[in-house]
């Protein structure tokens, strides 16, 4: 076993705001690092086994005590004050050897640091080995395409005679031992020395920079957006600076006061990478792009997009039926007749949301679309109490009070919210105080008041005071719109339907719809119409109905009843019994998505079969894919609404035969039923 007369530890380190470094001995992952809020400056010492004694570097510049204080306590917080740390002045002095025996704890281990950041330099001298090991290595900027590759920087007792993995090196020329590899990766980092003795650790490298790892957050108030990105990077894998014009660079991750506009949002890291990420502050505050457009809708659409090999893959979304990767791929053709007014629905926070109808000869006529909601920038005051929450912040809470009118001030009308908070009383939306605009921190429930607290960062030392707090929000992050073709304006054509959105600050996007062909008539056809009562992927409180036609093999009756008898050895008595009017529907063979449009239209509680109402008596079946095709049987059996009998019920059609004496025409009560005269 090697035993060190003396290890060595001198090094300076100038941290900047958020820097961090650490040592590591045998590579055992053992570290520590240091938040500050101030830039610190100071130096290690050299450790001297055995006898105690310490050799101390000189610090290149003095911060303060307050600083040094300030490193002690962090530094005992990380390590567990497993290090005896004392303080002269501006020096801090850490001793390892009155903590634990330097015999057991040295024994084959060697001195070992990082740092994740490019001012931080050390200078490791461990002296005394007698044998050969590796020590986990530093990362640097690599000599080419740094957000791919990492310069892999390592130290070893002496040099080693070769590097076996993870690529050959022979021989090695000098220390340290470099080369370039991948980000991201696990690898077994393994050299032999002189004499054959090999030794072997484990390295990872730092992570690649990926916008993916960044998430955006933006909070908008009248005064200016905040926008600030969360990464999921360990501080200690690296240490990132953030720009918004690559000029000013600044360690920590958070821009306020931004103006309503377009960014681009800098992201550097300390091996010489650099990302950038779009993002966009508008009025309202919506910065995330949504569009969603329900199956529920009689027209089938299918997104536009260029398929790649590796990316942007065929799918059902994306696909019209002539495109399907099947060996005969049928195109679909819906069908509506000139009387039909076709609706379609969908969910959109784009800035432009246009429909148009695509005729034969390719010439395009617009359609109107209408907004139903207003989601998105809604305004509202109320009145409220304000009062010291402790710790410096201002608690907000309701009771009962006025609404007011967010621009006049008007009183609209008289509220109590009793200790519960107004549905924009989340974490995250800014409320205002007068003049002055607050982020909600905090949700809390205060018990002294048995009320619920919107929790901002403003110090209040008063009693409750009566406040008028308002609130610019969205109910969600997207508007309703709708659009009704009628059909009529195309009679006797093969036409499209395509829906374009773009926005300043979003990818455009476009949909097609499958050949739509319109008739005054299109024989062997059922007409299905179909809505719910409640909301579901479709926002049916605006009234919308929903029809589709589609192309009939047969039409069955069905036999569904049951009944429940009484039975005796010498009687059979009927107790009960129910008779429903049921039919099976088989359907042409259609495709994919359009076979998967009529599940969801005879699933829907309201249902409507040539104007006849029906519910969905069982699973609807489905037969296919036929052979090669794409194609769909689709089997429906479904019973009619209102057409049950019932041998107990009145509603059966012998509500005059229920036991009273009635005066009709023709019969005569003689006490033992009716008889015709």
């Amino acid at each position: 076993m090697a035993q060190y007369s003396t290890i060595k530890i001198t090094f300076t380190i100038d941290l900047p705001i958020g820097a961090q470094c650490g040592f590591d001995v045998n590579n055992n992952g053992g570290s520590w690092g240091i938040p500050s809020t101030y830039a610190l400056v100071f130096n290690w010492v050299a450790l001297r086994t055995g006898s105690g004694q310490v050799t101390q570097g000189t610090p290149t510049s003095i911060v303060g005590e307050r600083t040094a204080i300030n490193f002690m306590t962090a530094f005992n917080l990380d390590t567990g004050s497993q290090y005896t740390v004392t303080r002269t002045g501006n020096s801090v002095l850490i001793r390892a050897e009155n903590v634990f025996s330097v015999t057991e704890f040295y024994v084959n281990g060697i001195f070992a640091a990082y740092t994740n950041h490019p001012s931080i330099q050390f200078d490791i001298l461990n002296a005394g080995e007698s044998s050969f090991n590796l020590f986990a290595p530093g990362f640097e900027q690599a000599s080419e395409n740094p957000c791919q590759l990492v310069k892999i920087s390592a130290l070893a007792t002496n040099v080693p005679a070769r590097v076996l993995s993870p690529l050959l090196i022979d021989p090695v020329p000098s220390l340290p031992i470099t080369f370039d590899w991948l980000r991201g990766q696990t690898f077994n980092f393994t050299a032999e020395s002189t004499d054959g003795v090999q030794s072997t650790i484990v390295v990872t490298t730092p992570p690649a920079l990926n916008a993916a790892n960044f998430n955006l957050v933006i909070n908008n108030s009248p005064n200016g957006a905040t926008v600030i990105a969360n990464n999921n990077y360990a501080p200690y894998l690296l240490i990132l600076q953030y720009s918004l014009d690559e000029i000013n660079w600044q360690f920590e991750n958070v821009f306020s006061g931004l103006a309503v506009g377009d960014y681009r949002f800098h992201v550097k890291d300390h091996l010489g990478c650099m990302i950038s990420i779009d993002f966009s502050v508008n009025e309202f505050g919506v910065y995330n792009s949504f569009f969603y457009l329900s199956k529920s809708n009689p027209i089938r659409f299918a997104q536009r997009i260029t398929w790649g090999d590796s990316a942007n893959y065929k799918n059902d979304e994306n696909t019209l039926s002539c495109e399907a990767d099947v060996k005969l791929p049928y195109t679909e053709v819906q069908y509506f007749q000139s009387a039909d007014v076709v609706k379609t629905q969908f969910k959109s926070n784009y800035a432009v949301n246009s429909m148009k109808v695509v005729k034969s000869d390719q010439t395009e006529v617009s359609a109107e679309i209408v907004k139903i909601t207003t989601n998105i920038g809604n305004k509202e005051k109320l009145d409220a109490f304000k009062y010291n929450f402790g710790s410096g912040k201002t608690g907000i809470y309701f009771g009962a009070g006025n609404r007011y009118d967010y621009d006049s001030n008007a009183i609209i009308e008289q509220v109590a919210l009793n200790g519960y908070l107004p549905y924009w009383g989340k974490v995250g939306n800014y409320v205002s105080i007068g003049s002055a605009w607050f982020l909600i921190e905090e949700v809390a429930y205060d018990e002294t008041k048995n009320v619920e607290v919107l929790v901002v960062n403003s110090e209040y030392t008063g009693a409750d005071a009566a406040v008028i707090v308002g609130c610019i929000f969205n109910f969600q992050n997207y508007e309703v719109y709708e659009c009704a073709i009628d059909m009529l304006s195309y009679l006797n054509s093969t036409i499209r339907v395509k829906l374009e959105c773009t926005d300043p600050h979003f990818s455009p996007i476009t949909y097609l719809s499958e050949l739509i062909n319109v008739k005054v008539k299109h024989p062997k056809t059922v007409e299905i119409r179909y809505r719910n009562t409640t909301n579901t992927d479709i926002f049916y409180t605006s009234g919308i109905e929903f029809k589709i036609r589609q192309e009939i093999s047969k039409i069955g009756g069905l036999n569904d009843q049951k009944s429940d008898v009484y039975k005796t050895d010498t009687n059979a008595v009927l107790l009960n019994a129910d008779v429903y009017e049921a039919d099976e529907f088989i359907f042409e063979p259609v495709t994919k998505e359009i076979m998967r449009k009529m599940l969801l239209a005879l699933s829907h509680e309201q249902l409507y079969i040539n104007e006849v109402g029906y519910v969905k008596n069982d699973n609807i079946d489905v037969e296919g894919p036929l052979d090669d095709t794409n194609l769909y049987v689709v089997k429906a059996k479904m019973i009619k609404n209102g057409n049950v009998y019932n041998s107990q019920a009145s509603g059966s059609g012998n509500e005059i035969f229920n036991g009273e004496n009635l005066q009709v025409p023709g019969l005569v009560d003689f006490g033992g039923g009716f008889v015709r005269y």
